[in-house]
Order: C-alpha cells, then structure tokens, then sequence
C-alpha cells in the first residue's frame, strides 16, 4: 500500500464523517431547536442530565421516530459511499478500510463542530455493509436474536452486532487486517458511548428499575424498547 493513498483515505472519510446530518435535518425541520442541549431523566439516579451525543437517536427523542429514522438512514449512507468509492477505485487494496474508520471517526468527533458528533452506530453498520454486506446483515440479526430472545439484554442487541463483525471479517477475508480494523471501529464505538453505559450500569446497580427501564436512561435504548414493544418480546407485554 502507498501510504499516501491511505493518509487521503482516511483524511476522505473524516471530513465526510464529520458532516453532521442530525443538526443539517434538524436545522430544516426545527430550526429553533438544538441537538447539542437536550435533556434527559436517570430513573436510576433521578436526576437530569445533558445528552454528550449529537445523533439519530437524540434527534428521535426530539423531533420524533420519523426524523430520527431518515437521518439514520442518512448516516448508514454516509458509511456506505465513501467506503464502497475507495473499495470500487482500489479494488485489490484495502485502503477503504482506512476511509471507513475516518467516516465513525469523524462522525464521533466531527471537526466542524468542536469534535461532539453523534455515537457512531450508524456509519458504522454503513461501513461494515460496504466492506462486507452480508457479514453486517448476518451479525446484527444474530445479535438483535440474542439480545431479544436469548438473554433479553438490550444493550445486547445494540451493541454485539459490530463486535461479531470481528471474527465474521477474519475467517471471511482470511486476513487478521480486517479483524484488527473491526476492532478499532468498535473501540471508537465504546469511547463515543462510555457516558451512556455509565448511566446504564448505574441504573441497573440501584435495582429500582428493571432492564427495560435502564434502557430509558439512553437514546439507543428508549428506540430500542419501542422495537421490543412492537415485535411483542417486552417483560411487561409478557406479564
């Protein structure tokens, strides 16, 4: 590989990620509101707190499922072009592994605006769908089966799907490079979201609320609570 291929890839990918489309949507559908200022309730703690993500999920919260949907749809997309543009032009070099940790980077750290981007799944899954699509299809099911089904765990469901990307890349592209590039991605994943496994575990150590209540404690988790409700798998639709 040149290695200035891949310092332009991966210079590509974050200024691509870093373009936040939460507060570009959000500036069109709801020009007074501020992504970057939204509150939240800990039941486990109860108190408030300011949401340190500037994302889909938050932008769900606010200006409701539907927003929150198209601009998630926009990040996976964000993930997936620049990636599939470098993988189309190099075919025979990974270099667009390189222009899709810059897109999660950049997203998570955005540099327009002082580096406070959104949590990163999206362009994430967008990344790994370009890299290797049925290797993120196939994942994410198996993680959302074992999350809903098997351990009725949320953050189960939320967050294995990108980390089974790891063995999925290894045997599949038979090179320890793409496992290593999957663990990076999800080690970014972890730093961007610290805060809110932080509530989630603190929520969970009060044993006053359950795990579909801890999960209210984070964006990610209240979106997934609702999938739970609608596909009847929830502890109180059981109950």
């Amino acid at each position: 590989m040149q290695i200035e291929i891949v310092v332009l890839a991966l210079i590509l990918g974050y200024l691509i990620g870093s373009i936040s489309i939460s507060r570009i949507v959000t500036r069109f559908t709801a020009p007074t509101t501020d992504l970057s200022k939204v509150k939240m309730h800990d039941q486990g703690t109860d108190e408030d707190y300011y949401l340190t993500n500037v994302g889909a999920t938050t932008a769900s919260m606010v200006l409701g499922p539907k927003i929150g949907g198209l601009i998630g749809i926009l990040d996976i997309l964000k993930g997936i072009i620049p990636t599939l543009f470098i993988k189309i032009i190099f075919p025979d070099q990974p270099y667009y592994l390189f222009t899709g940790g810059g897109v999660v980077g950049g997203h998570i750290w955005t540099i327009y605006h002082r580096f406070r981007g959104g949590g990163g799944l999206s362009p994430a899954l967008g990344a790994f769908l370009a890299i290797d699509p049925l290797g993120a299809i196939a994942t994410n099911l198996i993680a959302m089966f074992l999350g809903f089904v098997v351990f009725r765990e949320y953050l189960v469901a939320m967050m294995l799907g990108t980390w089974l990307m790891i063995p999925w890349l290894w045997v599949s592209k038979g090179h320890w490079k793409f496992a290593l590039f999957a663990f990076l991605l999800n080690l970014m994943l972890v730093l961007a979201t610290i805060p809110d496994i932080k509530r989630y575990a603190r929520a969970r150590a009060t044993g006053k609320v359950d795990v579909a209540s801890a999960m209210e404690t984070i964006p990610m988790g209240r979106m997934m609570n609702k999938m739970m409700n609608r596909m009847g798998l929830s502890k109180k639709q059981k109950e």
